[in-house]
């Protein structure tokens, strides 16, 4: 390729690093194409829950592995401790997989949960980094994951006991909706009582939540955006998450579903204005 032609290729790389948008800090990677996700994505939320199965499943085959090296070691030391360690490790194992099978099988049936939303949400927290590393390995992207993880979080917030009484409702918006959208949105709030405000960032979005104490939280953002935030919040306040859709790509003029919107508000306000 002739300098000329490189140069060329190289302002074209630039000017698509450049897009005419101010992109988030989880978009800072996006190279200015539109041909990666699509605008929508709508994934099941089995695809979340299959895959923490098998990140669970690869763990507990590695500590196996670990103590199968160094159990010549620990039977030199004494024979029953190496048993013992062994039958732990069984143990352990076991209880693991049982404890993820009864989350998963009320997730995908809809029963409600005999436990506490805010436990079982921390420990899919913990879930979320080994689960979207090893879903890339099999060619499910971070968006994709993203989006049947918020599924999953939502259904745990369905089938949560929530006391609205408490504080407000709270809705965090992104800077990047489209303002027809926003306004179809804060119209909605006001018939159904919700603090409605636009968020440029993580940083102003916990000031709102301190100020104002809500007792639920809806937010709509792209799902990088959502996933941290849910880490963040969902354990603490109910949050209910609704990704947003980018026809022109990420933060620039994005949709939301409308009737998703209201929703999560009929959900949240038991007392709406008809």
């Amino acid at each position: 390729m002739g300098h000329d032609a490189q140069q060329e290729k190289t302002a074209g790389d630039t000017a698509r690093r450049k897009p005419d948008r101010r992109l988030g800090d989880e978009w800072a990677d996006w190279d200015g194409h539109l041909d990666g996700e699509p605008a929508v994505l709508d994934e099941d939320r089995r695809v979340f829950i299959g895959f923490a199965f098998l990140c669970l499943v690869v763990l507990i085959a590695a500590l196996g592995a670990f103590f199968y090296m160094i159990y010549p070691r620990l039977e030199g030391w004494h024979e029953y401790l190496a048993q013992g360690v062994m039958a732990t490790l069984g143990a352990f194992s076991l209880a693991v997989l049982l404890w993820f099978s009864s989350i998963a099988f009320p997730l995908l049936t809809g029963i409600r949960l005999p436990w506490r939303m805010d436990s079982v949400q921390k420990s899919m927290n913990l879930l979320i980094p080994l689960t979207i590393r090893l879903g890339r390995t099999f060619g499910i992207s971070r968006d994709r994951m993203g989006n049947s993880f918020i599924k999953v979080s939502n259904a745990l917030v369905r089938g949560a006991r929530i006391n609205t009484d408490s504080g407000p409702l709270l809705m965090l918006l992104p800077r990047c909706l489209a303002p027809q959208v926003r306004k179809q949105i804060q119209a909605l709030g006001e018939r159904y009582e919700c603090l409605v405000h636009v968020v440029p960032g993580g940083e102003l979005a916990r000031k709102l939540i301190h100020e104002n104490r809500p007792s639920r939280i809806i937010a709509v953002a792209c799902e990088r955006d959502l996933v941290s935030g849910i880490q963040d919040m969902a354990p603490i306040i109910p949050t209910y998450a609704v990704p947003n859709c980018r026809p022109e790509g990420p933060c620039k003029n994005t949709v939301v579903d409308m009737e998703k919107m209201e929703e999560a508000m009929i959900l949240f306000s038991p007392r709406r204005r008809d």
